[in-house]
């Protein structure tokens, strides 16, 4: 399953970046290059929306990219004056089912039944049962 925000980044004097995810309640991280702070916002993205659905809470619903400001952000945050070289909106695209495995999430096992021949196409695929039952799970779920 994959979720897709729209992220404010600024470009701070000292040649750092923060970004903000205004859909998930401003969760903010920094970096010291642009790659760096994109693959933090990913993790940082990732964590939350976990978290959420081991709560058992909806996922938030992303904005438009053109809906969120850096204006509202920065009168919800109460800052004047900052100091920044530039900013800039973006998308981050990040792949839940991917993290989840990378940051360790406890797993269930659980047995199914499918029909042989289902199950002798899917292993000539080497097609991944876990990985497909989870993302079809969680399409379901999150429909």
């Amino acid at each position: 399953m994959k979720v897709v925000y729209p992220v404010l980044v600024y470009e701070e004097k000292d040649s750092r970046y923060s970004s903000f995810v205004p859909d998930l309640n401003n969760i903010s991280t920094f970096g010291d290059t642009l790659e760096e702070v994109i693959d933090m916002t990913e993790e940082l993205i990732a964590g939350q929306i976990l978290d959420e659905m081991e709560e058992g809470n909806k996922i938030p619903i992303a904005s438009k990219i053109e809906d969120v400001t850096f204006e509202r952000l920065e009168k919800e945050l109460d800052i004047e004056n900052w100091d920044y070289v530039s900013k800039f909106k973006t998308y981050i695209i990040v792949d839940i089912s991917v993290y989840a495995e990378k940051l360790g999430k406890e797993l269930i096992k659980k047995t199914v039944n499918i029909p042989k021949w289902v199950n002798t196409k899917a292993e000539e695929l080497k097609i991944n049962f876990s990985k497909t039952l989870e993302e079809a799970l969680l399409e379901q779920i999150y429909k």
